[in-house]
């Protein structure tokens, strides 16, 4: 043997042989003929077969129920230089083999140009779940690299996965490599593979990378799907206008000054899909559809690190709009850290570079020049649209910043955002000419041909209803904003003006509002000559009248609501389209004729969610059906079209729309309830019979959180406690202490804390300003519970009762809390605390 072979390999292997010895799980195993080794977790979940013979390549990969690398090409390094590869897949001499502490070291890894070329060194190490795989790659000098794979991943076909999550919060769908040499890169390091039908999943991270991270996924002509990594001390550019996708072409990143050592560790982790990504159990709908929606067409509309919207990423163009309220509410149903982390990124983007110094937000965002108004296409890719002045891109930026914070619960850097969200409502409020309290568009007429919101290529003008509604719901948003900050005197300044809104939105069209009274809708528009426009019942007019709170009028919610569900069983559609009847032929751009087409009748998912939240109270059987319908039609097409045609009600157009996953997060909001506040998570579900036994679970800033539903008996757990309630309700979950928010109030109504780390469950009976009543549930005996007891009548006694015995006197301080403490016990199962005012002279 020793004549056959170096001595060092001898070595090696004799090492290898003895830790097998002693070790029967060894991470490490040696072929000793092909010169190969395999290295795996200690828990088998994970193995690399590494050959090393003239090469220097992961040649298999195996996960439980998957071998997603098993080609000629496998995993290696490369680089381009001068238009030509270089790479350690094949005719580079043997590199140096040890064994190390829990681990292997490849060293002497020389590849490129033959006098000058780029060393890496590889090393391995296994612990009982993953893999940590450290790079490290010295050049010679200084190169300009073309392209390269630090390392490139090669997978067996487009079919191994079914896409991969992205630390950006967003999705390389295979779907959407449909031609060879297709190509999406993104700033980012963090990639969440998986197959949704095999279970299997494998994620590759950077551990804690000082280098710029970036990634490519391309289509390969022979149908291999790449993973081509960087990892450089300068950030990457893109070398086509800003383009993160191109249909046709690998090279989406510039050339790169690369020179010195750089080193990253990627861990590695097989994982089971299923469980993973486990979202709960909902009864009455396809639980895996539900979140297959929210792992692939909502995610598309994230372009790349500081850019979100929701179009999509496939585009030639890659649209990113800006004037959308509803890009905070998606990471609602995303429920990704990551997906929030990179929307707060991109808020501060647009906050620093979208909005002009009067408080003009530009209204859209694209790879190239193409969709803008002539001379409004800036640097960054910020322009105006050339459709018109697109006024909701203000309202929304504000509407955004107000949802993510509900979400982040980061004051700090909402703060940030103060002084700008109240320039760009004030460039809005001094559009009321005749302050009459609505806000005008740029233009004053229909026949002017311009668009004013994101119903773009219809001409609605001067006062929009569309644009108001969103106005209102932006006044109050932020108002909210400005009332948790400190300040007060805006807060109510914004009210004052969404209130004086609301009244003359709510006024008859005769006496210069939108209510039409004959028809009984909300109309679209007014020119400037008081004529009416737009009076075909338009869906997200008239949805977000009712869902933002502008018509609070019963009678008025019922008849809308009712006459377009009417509208809808005649028709059998399976969506609310964006109107039921016919502009007028001069209203909009020719391609909405003849109806219904285009935004002339055609359906938009992305109104899902408003509509949902308008039928939420009026009757929730209707949005249950709409919701099951769309997922019925992701399971076809995956909901991968910009809209549906309302005759034959298939998928129309190739700017797919991301907001399509909106009816999917209108069931997490509205129907689940699931509406997260910056202190707490508050729960407004509305539930049907069907439904009853759902169980979410759902992450929330620092844990999770379960939620069990049925009709009229909700319950939110999370770290050992619980709260049942028959009623909405919030709750925080921190440090051993449990917030319970009665309703929708933003103070806690009760603080518990206890002593020991076991299960305490609470059942909250009755709660009103003078007696409070409810059941706690112990799992274990003597579990001390101190509470702390909030908004009672200030330096008022009350009887604190348990088992209907009197328990102590107290009296509330002057800011009207209690405190008391009490220990409850397993035996005694659900222990009855009464707390009661004592009435001056009982």
């Amino acid at each position: 043997m020793i004549n056959n072979i170096s001595i060092r390999h001898f070595l090696f292997i004799l090492i290898v042989h003895l830790q097998l010895a002693v070790h029967s799980q060894s991470a490490l195993q040696e072929n000793e003929k092909n010169r190969s080794v395999k290295v795996q977790d200690r828990n088998g979940n994970l193995v690399l077969h590494i050959n090393y013979d003239k090469k220097c390549v992961i040649d298999k990969v195996q996960i439980p129920g998957e071998t997603p690398v098993s080609n000629d090409e496998g995993i290696f390094s490369s680089v381009k230089l001068k238009g030509e590869w270089f790479n350690t897949r094949s005719d580079i001499p043997a590199p140096e083999v040890s064994v190390i502490k829990n681990g292997l070291l490849i060293d002497g890894i020389y590849y490129g140009e033959k006098n000058n070329p780029v060393k890496e060194k590889w090393t391995f190490h296994s612990y009982a779940d993953y893999i940590d795989w450290t790079i490290e790659r010295k050049y010679p000098g200084t190169l300009t690299l073309e392209d390269t794979g630090f390392p490139q991943w090669s997978f067996n076909n487009m079919e191994t996965w079914t896409g991969a999550l992205l630390g950006t919060g967003g999705v390389a769908w295979c779907k959407l490599f449909n031609k060879p040499n297709a190509s999406l890169a993104n700033h980012t390091g963090i990639v969440t593979l998986w197959n949704k039908d095999k279970r299997s999943g494998l994620r590759i991270y950077p551990v804690s990378p000082k280098q710029e991270v970036a990634v490519r996924f391309s289509r390969q002509p022979d149908n291999k799907w790449t993973l081509h990594y960087t990892a450089s001390n300068n950030r990457l550019t893109t070398k086509h206008g800003l383009s993160r996708f191109i249909a046709n072409r690998q090279d989406i990143w510039d050339t790169l000054e690369a020179s010195g050592t750089v080193s990253i560790t990627y861990r590695l982790k097989a994982f089971d899909y299923d469980k993973d990504f486990y979202r709960g159990d909902f009864p009455g709908f396809n639980g895996k559809s539900i979140g297959s929606v929210l792992n692939t067409i909502a995610r598309v509309g994230i372009i790349d690190e500081n850019i979100i919207g929701s179009n999509n990423w496939h585009l030639s163009a890659g649209f990113a709009v800006l004037h959308e309220q509803w890009i905070a509410q998606m990471g609602l149903g995303i429920n990704d850290s990551n997906y929030l982390k990179n929307y707060q990124k991109t808020l501060d983007y647009y906050r620093d570079n979208a909005i002009s110094k009067d408080g003009r937000v530009k209204s859209r965002w694209a790879y190239v020049k193409g969709d803008e108004e002539p001379g409004t296409y800036d640097k960054n890719g910020f322009y105006e649209a050339q459709w018109g002045r697109l006024l909701d891109s203000n309202t929304d930026q504000v509407i955004n910043v107000a949802e993510l914070f509900h979400m982040n619960g980061d004051f700090s850097w909402v703060r940030t955002h103060k002084s700008q969200c109240e320039k760009v409502l004030d460039y809005l409020l001094r559009r009321d000419s005749d302050n009459d309290g609505l806000i005008e568009a740029m233009t004053d007429s229909y026949k002017e041909k311009k668009g004013s919101d994101w119903i773009d290529v219809i001409w609605a003008s001067y006062e929009n209803a569309f644009l108001n509604a969103k106005m209102y719901y932006a006044l109050t948003s932020w108002a909210e904003i400005e009332k948790i900050l400190g300040d007060n005197a805006r807060a109510d300044q914004y009210l004052l003006l969404a209130d004086k809104l609301k009244r003359r939105f709510n006024q008859s069209t005769k006496e210069g509002g939108f209510w039409d009274e004959s028809n009984q809708w909300y109309v679209y528009w007014r020119d400037k000559d008081d004529r009416v426009h737009g009076n075909n019942l338009v869906t997200p007019v008239n949805f977000m009248a009712i869902a933002y709170r502008i018509c609070d009028d019963s009678t008025r919610q019922k008849a809308i609501l009712d006459k377009v569900e009417t509208l809808m069983e005649k028709e059998n559609l399976f969506m609310w389209p964006i109107s039921f009847f016919p502009f007028a032929e001069d209203e909009g751009l020719h391609v909405n004729y003849p109806f219904p087409n285009y935004e002339n009748g055609d359906i938009f998912l992305g109104w899902g969610e408003v509509g949902t939240r308008a039928y939420k109270q009026h009757n929730p059987e209707i949005p249950v059906k709409y919701i099951r319908n769309v997922l019925n039609q992701y399971e076809k097409d995956g909901l991968a079209y910009q809209r549906y045609s309302r005759g034959k009600q298939e998928g129309q157009g190739g700017d797919i729309l991301a907001n399509n996953a909106l009816p999917v997060v209108g069931l997490y909001r509205n129907i689940y309830g699931i509406q997260p506040k910056y202190n707490r998570l508050y729960i407004d579900p509305s539930l049907t019979e069907a439904l009853n036994g759902t169980m979410v679970q759902y992450w929330l800033r620092h844990q999770y959180y379960t939620l069990s539903l049925s009709k009229n008996d909700y319950s939110l757990s999370a770290d050992l406690f619980s709260i049942h309630s028959t009623q909405d309700f919030g709750m925080e979950v921190k440090k051993g202490q449990l917030l319970y928010f009665h309703k929708d109030n933003s103070s806690p109504a009760m603080k518990v804390s206890r002593g020991k780390h076991n299960a305490v469950d609470l059942y909250i009976d009755a709660w009103d300003a003078d007696s409070r009543k409810w059941r706690v549930k112990s799992s274990a005996n003597a579990v001390k519970l101190t509470y702390e007891l909030s908004s009672l009548a200030p330096g008022s006694s009350y009887s604190v009762f348990k088992n209907g015995k009197i328990y102590l006197k107290a009296k509330s301080d002057r800011s009207g809390n209690l405190i008391f403490s009490l220990t409850v016990d397993k035996k005694e199962q659900k222990n009855k605390i009464e707390l009661s005012r004592v009435l001056p002279g009982v």
